[in-house]
């Protein structure tokens, strides 16, 4: 038989040639694994990041510790052919090559231990997984950082919300609700107020006048200036029984008279608020210090356990200033830094107090018209995963 010739009877031809479609997955893939290099020459990606972050792994009693040097990738024992006949999988011996330490001790000699398979993805992008062939397709899922937007719209009535998205650990959702008032959810648990976990965060922010210059402009004036329409930033206590006249975060009111005939003569207020968003959220925050924020933040996130302080420290330092267990990753800090305009080290994976505050004023920007709604549909939010 003569060889047959394809004719192409088309009047146009292709724009631009069929391109590598699975260039993708086998080049994901390789900077996942860095086979070809050696362990001293890896870049620190892909499985290379993934031990260094896991070790060195460390004893109850701090006296010994097991340390990471590199790990080694070994022949497969069986061709792809021999794994389908046999239904095994086609993969990699993976060693990985460790240094123990003692304190009471020298230098234990280096030991490769072998720790499991790794599949080797052959030509058309696919791994032979118990004899049979599988690929990975593919994912478009949420990218690390913060995101804006609308949680409901009854007529003109627009409450806005944002999403703290990291690589790895939890989510922190803040919403406006029907009462004006700003909550944080963490991991869909029980709702608080944004300005308890702002002062769980650093104790810088743990006063309420402290907060309260974050978010408005304040002004010291005389006494007999004052207007029942003011707010008082900080308590007001009268110097010479003690008696808190008002509290701080609320209005003046009709205890302008008392403050009169108090020895008080200036008053730090807030004479105009053009949002009382904070003020709402500070009246719905029965919390007075850092310490305390902490314990209640404790209480919703361990429900029964007794409070202890210290253990409420550990368990938020844990969960949000912990790079092991809470990770907003390259991608993340990048659009964090953007999108506020912070010059933040890209190296920092952790949350920092000014990124939950500055996610608590660009809320308050978007209930000013100012600001953008992010859509979350958008591919320049969406990364993929392989």
């Amino acid at each position: 038989m003569g060889i047959k010739t394809i004719r192409d009877f088309g009047k146009t031809q292709d724009a631009i040639e069929v391109p590598n479609l699975i260039e993708v997955q086998r080049a994901s893939y390789e900077r996942f694994l860095q086979a070809d290099l050696n362990y001293q020459r890896r870049k620190l990606i892909g499985l290379e990041a993934l031990f260094q972050e896991i070790f060195p792994i460390e004893s109850y009693d701090k006296t010994m510790s097991l340390e990471y040097v590199g790990y080694e990738l070994d022949k497969p024992r069986y061709s792809p052919n021999e794994c389908r006949e046999l239904r095994l999988t086609y993969g990699y011996p993976l060693k990985i090559r460790c240094r123990l330490k003692r304190k009471d001790a020298g230098e234990i000699a280096e030991q490769v231990v072998y720790l499991a398979e790794i599949p080797v993805m052959i030509g058309g992008g696919e791994f032979i997984i118990n004899g049979a062939e599988r690929v990975i397709v593919n994912q478009l899922h949420r990218s690390p950082g913060v995101d804006f937007l609308i949680e409901s719209k009854e007529g003109d009535r627009v409450l806005h919300g944002g999403r703290i998205i990291p690589e790895r650990g939890s989510w922190i959702e803040i919403s406006v609700t029907r009462k004006d008032v700003l909550i944080v959810r963490i991991d869909q648990s029980s709702k608080i107020p944004a300005t308890m976990f702002l002062r769980a965060m650093s104790e810088d922010y743990s006063k309420i006048d402290a907060i309260l210059r974050l978010f408005y402009e304040t002004k010291t004036v005389a006494v007999d200036k004052l207007d029942p329409l003011m707010w008082a930033v900080g308590p007001v206590v009268d110097t010479e029984s003690g008696e808190i006249i008002v509290e701080g975060g609320t209005q003046i009111g009709d205890r302008i008279g008392q403050i009169e005939r108090s020895s008080i003569k200036k008053l730090e207020v807030i004479a105009k608020a053009a949002d009382p968003l904070v003020l709402n959220t500070l009246a719905e925050d029965d919390c007075e210090s850092h310490e305390e924020a902490l314990l209640k933040l404790y209480a919703r996130l361990r429900p029964g356990n007794p409070p202890n302080v210290e253990k409420a420290k550990t368990l938020f330092k844990e969960k949000f200033y912990d790079s092991d267990r809470y990770r907003l990753g390259r991608v993340g800090r990048f659009r964090l830094n953007r999108k506020f305009k912070q010059n933040v080290d890209e190296n920092e994976m952790t949350l920092k107090p000014d990124d939950f505050l500055n996610t608590m004023r660009y809320i308050i920007g978007l209930r000013n018209s100012q600001g953008v709604i992010d859509d979350i549909d958008h591919l320049g939010n969406r990364r993929l995963r392989t």
